[in-house]
């Protein structure tokens, strides 16, 4: 077993306070703490924590059959913590093929993969899982099908959402979602905000009234009333609109495919994607923003029901084949075998090798270790809170 040394990502969403609490550590911090990542990308690699200055990317390439087993070069998921305080922009990410001529197209014309206006920083794709951690973790999740979009809009009242609803009438529900994002996207500036404006206002009205509407839109209202504080006359306000607003208690998941529209909103959770920064951004943030692109990658289709649960063996089902995770849970005793990253979410988490010499680690609340697939099962027990999260290859 390895110990490792998670890489924090200071984005501007991040909090100032949940990672450096979980982790034990004086709070606020000076910056905020949006990720903190464990995994071989070289855009956040994670030290193992031996004072070597080796990051497990190093470990990996020096014996890649021993830490990964026959047939694998590099690590395939990247493991995350995630703290988010505001929103994150509205985004999604490419499938493989997509990753692949976008991160060529980059290359070719000489952007830097580290350059603020690139889209595509390697060529994978990004499907994702999100374990929320805290209560409640608040996320925009896929769009909601145009019969309950029509029914907010028409709860929100006014000539312009009116003038927009009859946009969504085709019976192509993909097209027509399709369209009124391209549409809100690309409005004139002066056209965008009086429709913002206005949209903003109804929300607030919507979200305080007690007999209006059903508690779901009262809910969606709240939630863009929110953001709009954030991210005022962001044309991805109107975007946030369309999407499924959820709210995850702790050990219930989301899992997101290639080209399905998100933003999380708030809250404190547990990460694992491909092992990609692939982000396609189409509003709320100050980074780089690329409609054509991120239209290019759309999946607009709605997404029905985007929250998974664990099954009985402890394992969020997804259909992605480069990742697996399994939560343990305090009073459970799991063995684990390699190449896994186990992290420790809450409590203590107790790990102790099969081998003889039986080699042991104690694990608090944001460490984590490496196990090479080469090493002996290892058996894994939890004793409070969240428990263990065990990432493995699919």
């Amino acid at each position: 077993m390895y110990r490792l040394q998670g890489t924090i990502r200071p984005y501007a969403w991040g909090s100032r306070t949940a990672i450096a609490q979980l982790t034990g550590r004086r709070s606020p911090t000076e910056r905020p703490e949006a990720e903190m990542w464990f995994g071989a990308h070289p855009g956040g690699p994670t030290l193992v924590a031996d004072g070597s200055g080796r990051t497990l990317a190093d470990l990996i390439a020096a014996d890649p059959e021993y830490h990964l087993g026959s047939g694998r070069e590099s690590l395939p998921f990247l493991l995350k913590i995630l703290a988010a305080d505001t929103a994150l922009s509205i985004q999604a990410h490419p499938s493989k093929r997509q990753a692949e001529e976008g991160c060529a197209a980059e290359d070719a014309e000489g952007i830097p993969r580290d350059a603020p206006n690139r889209c595509y920083r390697d060529d994978n794709h990004k499907p994702e899982l999100l374990v929320a951690l805290s209560s409640p973790f608040e996320a925009l999740a896929g769009f909601r099908s145009v019969a309950h979009t029509q029914q907010l809009l028409g709860t929100l009242g006014g000539e312009e959402l009116k003038r927009f609803c009859g946009l969504l009438g085709s019976g192509d529900e993909a097209a027509d979602l399709r369209g009124l994002v391209t549409t809100w996207i690309n409005l004139p500036p002066a056209v965008s905000e009086r429709v913002i404006a206005d949209v903003v206002e109804r929300c607030k009205r919507l979200a305080a009234a007690e007999d209006e509407g059903e508690p779901w839109m009262r809910a969606a209202a709240g939630a863009i009333a929110k953001i709009a504080q954030q991210y005022p006359k962001d044309p991805g306000i109107l975007v946030a609109l369309l999407l499924n607003y959820i709210t995850l208690e702790p050990g219930e998941a989301i899992y997101l495919d290639a080209g399905q529209l998100h933003a999380y909103v708030s809250g404190l959770g547990v990460e694992i994607m491909a092992n990609s920064d692939n982000v396609l951004r189409g509003g709320l943030t100050a980074k780089h923003i690329n409609v054509p692109e991120l239209m290019r990658v759309l999946v607009s289709e709605p997404l029905a029901d985007p929250v998974t649960r664990a099954g009985a063996d402890g394992i969020f089902p997804t259909p992605a084949p480069d990742f697996r995770l399994r939560r343990v849970v305090p009073g459970e005793d799991a063995v684990v075998a390699g190449p896994a990253i186990v992290l420790c979410a809450g409590g203590r988490v107790e790990l102790r090798s099969s081998a003889e010499g039986d080699e042991q680690e104690s694990l608090r609340p944001g460490e984590a270790v490496w196990i090479a697939a080469e090493e002996d099962a290892t058996r894994i027990s939890a004793d409070d809170g969240p428990g263990a999260f065990v990432a493995t290859a699919g």
